[in-house]
């Protein structure tokens, strides 16, 4: 995983600033570059400031910026005030910026400056291509210089291409900063009568040897960068990875975003493990090339 250049947007609130330190941290492990973006609601920046908002929404940035402690850039950021919708201005300024890694907090303000974090994050996760790095706001990311010591990697998989994609950057990178992989299977809990028990039950253990079978499979093609742990367990899958992410001391949870014709679609798993995670969560988009 090659990082040169990080998009951290900022709403001014505590879960932004714990998205600038995990930005800042990444920034220091790869010499990356980082810009940070303020998205103006079209109609307060008509309302309250007008056309000359810009300078001082930079100033404000500016300073937030300087009052996050131990924040240790290692260069100046490259500060952007746009107007519009967050989601797609986000989107659109980071390939105009060509830039390898977007980071953003899970959950932010409400209120005049509505809901930044959470449904703009939402709406990244749907329209990205490079992959998304969403970070709890009480996540403790500021301890480290870089990455080293992170901890495990857990690395979700249903087997399928984004999950391949998603679990070979995760290999590659925990090799880098040698940090322990896991990779992770959940089963969802099947619930039924019991007079349908007897005859499911057959059909419930095929499918587990075909998932134990897969996932040997899964975990030989990641080997060569190094030990993989394997687990497989059964269950809500925000909360069995929640759980495997305290148990297992991980640092970060990788998971792949399939795609349609339409775009990219999360679907219905990425949002419950992001929302859940105690730690920050790695969704990367099946065409990510790594």
């Amino acid at each position: 995983m090659q990082i040169r250049s990080i998009l951290c947007p900022l709403d001014f609130s505590e879960a932004s600033r714990a998205a600038l330190r995990a930005a800042a941290r990444f920034a220091r492990q790869f010499g990356a570059a980082v810009h940070v973006v303020f998205v103006e609601d079209p109609l307060l920046a008509q309302v309250e400031h007008g056309a000359s908002a810009c300078p001082r929404l930079l100033d404000e940035l500016s300073q937030f910026i300087a009052g996050t402690v131990d924040l240790d850039l290692p260069a100046e950021p490259k500060l952007h005030v746009v107007t519009g919708e967050p989601g797609p201005e986000i989107v659109a300024l980071a390939k105009r910026e060509g830039v390898d890694l977007i980071v953003m907090g899970a959950h932010g303000l409400t209120g005049v400056r509505k809901a930044f974090f959470g449904s703009t994050t939402a709406r990244v996760l749907k329209r990205a291509t490079v992959p998304l790095l969403v970070v709890p706001a009480s996540t403790d990311v500021d301890q480290a210089r870089n990455l080293e010591g992170l901890g495990s990697i857990l690395v979700l998989s249903d087997f399928g291409p984004a999950a391949s994609t998603a679990a070979a950057l995760a290999a590659g990178f925990a090799h880098a900063i040698g940090a322990r992989l896991v990779l992770v299977h959940v089963m969802p809990h099947v619930s039924m009568p019991l007079s349908w028990r007897f005859r499911a039950e057959a059909a419930i253990e095929e499918h587990a040897a075909q998932v134990h079978q897969q996932m040997c499979h899964a975990t030989a093609l990641l080997e060569g960068y190094g030990p993989v742990e394997s687990v497989i367990v059964q269950g809500n899958i925000a909360e069995r990875v929640a759980d495997l992410a305290r148990s297992r001391r991980a640092g970060l949870i990788v998971m792949g975003l399939e795609r349609t014709e339409s775009g990219p679609r999360p679907g219905s798993t990425a949002y419950p493990v992001i929302c859940s995670a105690p730690v920050p969560v790695l969704a990367v988009p099946a065409t990510h090339l790594i």
